[in-house]
């Protein structure tokens, strides 16, 4: 059997998303929040070229489209008909006319050749784990990377419902291999739902185009965090962050058991949890550089990085008073991530953070303090910030 060509058979026959309405056309964001990604990425310059592979009828590529109004953007698919219904979708709105749809398998090694190179941001969602070769497509998407670029990836988790749905079909008399669509079908997948603990009809009630990739066809890969970084590894990408983990995470910064993590870096914390309490699907940002990674157990050496708030919070400031040793409140605030996070920290802290732009040391900030500052109360606030995507940490200016 060549799995690859039946894979390409299911989605030449339904192809997904599925055009049904003119508000296709609207599409819907896949990626992660955006703030939450440049915090991740510490990108200051505005994105030029974007590649969305395995866009599928268009939906991703239209949504980043109207997102992204001066980035050049390409977006390829192995389906033919699923490209001819993007480029369908196009030609009906004069402001998705930016967008080139080319058809294209991601394992074609030359892909950077068809497509080019030197791309901002590569956005993979829910594709590598249904195609034989992932590792290969990662290889071509790190060829297409520019050099400070960042893949955003999609893939199944160990968890997703599909590794132990698929076992059970075949004592129902079904074939993972053959989806045929029916009333008895939808109301065995209703069983299940209500076995597996799910929302009546979540899987069941899904259209047909994902039931059939999702649960039926070849080849499912539902693969722990670990072994999908051991493939990005090989083909030179390192992890930066993973935002199927940042709810749960926020949940050990309520109390102070975030210092048992320290000296971890975010993606060395993001490999911990998802080995504790694995998930059904990994939402990560990987790169060609490796994760910058801040000495948090020298702390002279500490002392020389660059504080930088990032974006992804509004931040309320207490009014200012110069007793530097008082407890005062400051308010996180995260929209697109609904998050608040309120820290009672002295006020030498909060004048730290006021400060921390990336342009002074942390060494250097704190001279205008006149308090003796406890290294490791230091460290911990701000590994505790850093984590929480809240600030970087960038290295000793040259």
């Amino acid at each position: 059997m060549n799995v690859a060509r039946a894979i390409r058979q299911i989605y030449e026959k339904r192809p997904y998303p599925a055009v049904r309405t003119s508000a296709a056309a609207r599409g819907r964001w896949l990626l992660p929040p955006l703030p939450w990604m440049k915090a991740i990425w510490q990108r200051q310059h505005p994105l030029r070229r974007i590649l969305i592979a395995g866009c599928g009828t268009g939906s991703e590529a239209f949504t980043l489209c109207r997102q992204f109004s001066d980035a050049e953007i390409v977006a390829i698919d192995f389906s033919s008909r699923s490209i001819r219904a993007a480029k369908d979708l196009q030609r009906k709105n004069r402001k998705l006319q930016r967008i080139r749809f080319v058809v294209c398998d991601l394992i074609n090694p030359r892909l950077p050749k068809i497509i080019g190179d030197n791309f901002d941001l590569v956005s993979c969602h829910g594709v590598l784990s249904y195609i034989p070769r992932p590792g290969q497509a990662l290889k071509n998407f790190g060829r297409c990377l520019a050099t400070d670029g960042v893949l955003y990836l999609g893939v199944n988790g160990e968890m997703h419902f599909s590794r132990r749905w698929r076992p059970a079909l075949p004592g129902f008399g079904r074939d993972v291999m053959d989806f045929q669509d029916s009333a008895s079908l939808r109301q065995l997948l209703k069983l299940f739902d209500t076995l597996s603990g799910h929302p009546s009809g979540f899987i069941a009630e899904k259209p047909s185009e994902y039931v059939a990739g999702d649960l039926f066809g070849p080849l499912i890969q539902n693969w722990p965090l670990r072994q999908w970084t051991r493939v990005c590894r090989a083909a030179d990408l390192h992890l930066l962050g993973s935002y199927s983990i940042f709810r749960p995470l926020r949940a050990i910064f309520q109390d102070r058991w975030y210092r048992f993590l320290i000296p971890r870096s975010r993606a060395k914390v993001a490999e911990l949890s998802e080995l504790l309490m694995p998930s059904g699907f990994h939402r990560l940002i990987l790169s060609r550089q490796p994760e910058v990674r801040p000495p948090w157990k020298e702390l002279d050496k500490l002392q020389t990085w660059r504080p930088a708030r990032t974006q992804l919070y509004r931040w309320q400031w207490p009014q200012k008073t110069n007793r530097w040793l008082i407890l005062r409140n400051l308010k996180l605030k995260s929209p697109s991530t609904n998050t608040l996070v309120e820290l009672p920290i002295p006020e030498w802290q909060i004048e730290l953070l006021r400060r921390s732009t990336g342009k002074d040391s942390i060494s250097d900030i704190l001279q205008s303090v006149p308090v003796r500052i406890p290294g490791g109360a230091l460290r911990d606030q701000l590994y505790l910030l850093y984590q929480l995507c809240a600030i970087n940490l960038l290295p000793p200016a040259s």
